[in-house]
């Protein structure tokens, strides 16, 4: 069985390339932060031309400071976890001061939020399956695929997971993480409910939200060690599975129930045609405007 480990992408989290809303989203919510009244940290006191002068810039050195930021920020929540992810550790390794990293990201939570969409993004931009994302096997294919990687960043997935369930998680953070698993499988859900081939008491976005619950409820789990290495591909591709098979119907639900009927006579999981890695083009200044100089 050969699930296709794509080694160039390293320790990141899957993200969805349909994730653009919720992306700018994100920018937004950082640029109108550090556009509002004594948010800049570089202003002069009592200077009129500092209160006029632009708070977001465009220039190659904000570009890179802005990825040296989030490549520390997803380096230290893979050594340290969510609990001890330190913005002030974050600060001595990325060079810049604790209050830029406030300024320009408007706290902790969505400056994580922040580096682990663009990990995702640059690493599903990048992959082609050769599965089609509106079928079961194309889910399957691509839970696969990304949750393989999972095995090489416990602890970065681990505080992921951790975001997503922690009570005092902003809900823009949160709706960004629930819509990298939702928007995943957005062309699957369209494609079922255009075929009627959901029950008739499936209410789509509900559906796609509990599937986000669920994905993310097994990955916590395995991640915290109450899930074995061994079980956890297992255990989240017949959990999805099971939650599908009581929302579709006919054709749907048939080809549902004999995936999980072979998996559990074989016990083993489908195996696909490998994906193909395509090198993500060089980013452009004007991609990356949130820090100030």
């Amino acid at each position: 069985m050969d699930h296709n480990l794509l080694d160039n992408y390293g320790a990141r989290l899957h993200i969805d390339s349909q994730f653009s809303q919720v992306s700018a989203k994100l920018d937004r919510l950082i640029m109108n932060k550090m556009t509002e009244p004594g948010m800049s940290g570089e202003r002069e006191a009592g200077s009129e031309k500092s209160l006029k002068r632009p708070l977001v810039y465009f220039s190659p050195s904000i570009h890179d400071r802005r990825q040296r930021i989030l490549k520390e920020a997803r380096r230290l929540i893979a050594e340290k976890g969510i609990e001890r992810f330190s913005v002030r550790e974050l600060s001595r390794r990325a060079e810049v001061a604790q209050r830029t990293l406030y300024n320009a990201f408007y706290g902790k939570d969505r400056l994580i939020a922040v580096a682990i969409r663009e990990a995702y993004d640059e690493v599903q931009n990048s992959i082609r399956y050769s599965t089609s994302a509106t079928t079961i096997e194309g889910i399957i294919d691509r839970l696969i695929t990304v949750n393989q990687r999972n095995f090489k960043a416990r602890n970065y997935t681990q505080a992921v997971a951790s975001l997503y369930f922690a009570p005092g998680i902003q809900v823009e953070v949160w709706k960004t993480l629930q819509d990298m698993v939702f928007q995943n499988l957005s062309q699957w859900l369209n494609h079922t409910q255009q075929s009627g081939e959901f029950q008739e008491w499936v209410v789509v976005s509900e559906l796609g939200h509990d599937i986000a619950n669920l994905e993310y409820s097994i990955i916590n789990d395995w991640a915290s060690g109450r899930i074995a290495d061994e079980d956890y591909l297992r255990r989240l591709i017949e959990g999805v599975l099971r939650l599908v098979a009581g929302a579709v119907q006919g054709r749907a639900r048939e080809n549902v129930e004999e995936l999980l009927r072979r998996i559990h006579r074989e016990r083993v999981l489908p195996s696909f045609p490998k994906a193909t890695w395509v090198p993500p083009p060089p980013p452009t200044s004007e991609s990356n405007t949130t820090l100030p100089e």
